[in-house]
């Protein structure tokens, strides 16, 4: 009996050499434990230590300053360093703004779109080279491939004036499937021939919305709910289409300025159509993605690398793949603002200093709504190292 209780203490000793005991008995406190998280909390900790209370305090002379409805977020390398959400989310029910209300992005949507397309490619499901024409067949330009889509230079006419002469049902919203129809039935005249411009459209990121749906086999929505919104926890975003019956318990309302106040800015057919825009997301989601760019949940490190490459080499400011392209001293810098029925949105990420600005405002009022680049130099003027040291 003895042996075998030798020969039993022997092989637990053993296992606990291989496997230290929090691993067998408490898996759920390794996540938090690993070095590369605790460095991150380590690193996010003495960013605020260094910039918080002085971005605390310029955020609030600013805000206060213009009376902004509306979330802020500042991170480095996607961990938090500020955050404010002020004003009201809903101003007929007096509904206070959160850190989970979700905002329309406009076409900050368009990084979201060029990520499902990326994430096809890593499946093997699709190369960016590839003619349009293979994975949507009826497509009527021969030469087109995703690539031109993803830098907007393809050359295609804006699907709202195409739909100003084809879709004659006004108060019936008009789906991706309706502007592919359209597109495949008419054969709209294109301003340049594949490659040889840039014209920043719409249409580009709503036939990627489309073939990401063929390619996939499943709806767009679907599709990012399970491969963006659930593996990276962003509980308050959603695809909305105009029609939608669901009922999203965070949803912000988007105004514009009137003669007596604000209003809610309506909607019509073209609020039917995603992928250029119709992405909602909170500021704490948007925290997630930008954590996850760093961390590589989601994209591989070239796909990344290709996102941020500009596809216009001529170009100041430029386009990669779903983000426009600032050119710097040193390397690009990664940004896309939105506009849409009320909503304005901004995504700075600066991956050369880890700094990254998000603004999202639900209010239509440039009184009342930061400059953009302004801010982001304040932010830049703040910062213990600067873009042109190494951090």
């Amino acid at each position: 009996m003895r042996g075998v209780l030798r020969i039993v203490f022997q092989v637990v000793c053993f296992l606990a050499l291989l496997f230290p005991i929090q691993v067998l008995f408490a898996p759920e406190m390794i996540e938090d434990q690993r070095p590369e998280n605790l460095w991150q909390d380590n690193e996010a900790a003495r960013m605020k230590s260094l910039v918080g209370q002085e971005i605390t305090t310029y955020f609030g002379q600013l805000t206060d300053s213009l009376n902004f409805n509306g979330a802020v977020l500042v991170t480095h390398k996607g961990q938090t360093i500020y955050s404010l959400s002020r004003g009201l989310s809903n101003i007929r029910s007096q509904e206070n703004l959160s850190q989970h209300s979700a905002f329309q992005l406009a076409s900050v949507s368009k990084m979201f779109t060029a990520t499902a397309v990326m994430l096809l490619q890593q499946d093997g499901k699709l190369a960016y080279d590839d003619l349009i024409q293979t994975h949507l067949p009826e497509w009527p330009y021969a030469d087109q491939t995703i690539r031109h889509l993803l830098t907007h230079r393809s050359g295609l006419a804006r699907y709202m004036a195409v739909a100003s002469w084809y879709w004659k049902d006004l108060k019936q919203p008009m789906s991706n499937a309706d502007v592919l129809a359209q597109y495949a039935n008419n054969s709209p005249i294109t301003f340049f021939s594949p490659d040889s411009g840039f014209n920043y459209c719409n249409t580009n990121y709503v036939i990627l919305a489309q073939l990401v749906e063929r390619v996939s086999g499943i709806p767009f929505p679907t599709f990012m709910q399970q491969r963006v919104f659930d593996p990276l926890g962003m509980e308050d975003a959603y695809v909305y289409s105009r029609g939608d019956s669901l009922t999203h318990s965070h949803e912000v309302q988007g105004y514009k300025p009137g003669r007596s106040g604000y209003y809610l800015a309506g909607q019509d057919y073209i609020d039917g159509v995603w992928g250029d825009k119709n992405l909602y997301a909170s500021i704490a989601d948007l925290q997630k993605y930008e954590a996850a760019l760093y961390q590589g949940k989601l994209l591989s490190p070239d796909n990344l690398a290709q996102a941020w490459n500009p596809g216009s080499p001529t170009r100041h400011y430029n386009y990669g793949f779903g983000w426009r392209i600032k050119a710097g001293a040193d390397e690009p810098l990664p940004y896309h603002f939105g506009w849409w029925r009320g909503f304005r949105s901004c995504y700075i990420h600066d991956h050369k200093t880890g700094i990254g600005l998000i603004i999202l405002s639900n209010i239509d009022d440039s009184r009342r709504i930061p400059d953009y680049w302004d801010t982001f130099a304040a932010i830049q003027s703040l910062w213990p190292e600067r873009r042109d040291v190494e951090m």
